[in-house]
């Protein structure tokens, strides 16, 4: 099960790293709604996976943007890179391959009773959560590029 799990990881961090890529520069900060943008949203998701998986170490980016800015309030030019992003994700990738690797999934979840009763469940919520904010990003790269994308979630596999 657990190899199953590093597998879905894994394809979960290509596809967003595939995705990221994708964005022309201006769209990066401007495409979406107020705070809605591909920069914002990319910030969360690595947020969130430092909080699920509680990693404590400080992360600061490559450019010398912070990380732990709150995603939705960070001024546009406060918000990360492209380059920024996909350099921390391999950070966060490795990180939450060491996780999954050191986890019992059955041992009980103390930490996010939201996600279940199982540390299993906090690896869904963690999953599901970053496949979520994926798909926005991906619908916000459709809009930025009039809906001439590329199918990344098939060639992510």
């Amino acid at each position: 099960m657990k190899a199953e799990f590093l597998k879905k990881y894994a394809h979960t961090w290509r596809l967003f790293e595939r995705i990221v890529n994708d964005f022309e520069a201006d769209a990066w900060l401007h495409a979406g709604r107020g705070e809605i943008t591909p920069a914002g949203y990319s910030l969360h998701i690595l947020q969130s996976v430092k909080y699920y998986i509680e990693d404590t170490a400080p992360i600061q980016f490559e450019s010398g943007k912070l990380f732990e800015p709150k995603w939705h309030t960070v001024s546009k030019g406060d918000l990360p890179s492209q380059a920024d992003i996909v350099a921390c994700m391999k950070v966060f990738q490795q990180k939450t391959e060491q996780w999954l690797n050191d986890m019992d999934f059955s041992a009980k979840n103390t930490s996010f009773n939201w996600a279940g009763e199982t540390r299993l469940g906090v690896v869904l919520f963690n999953l599901h959560h970053m496949v979520f904010h994926i798909g926005e990003l991906s619908a916000l790269l459709n809009e930025s590029k009039n809906g001439d994308v590329e199918d990344h979630y098939v060639k992510s596999v």
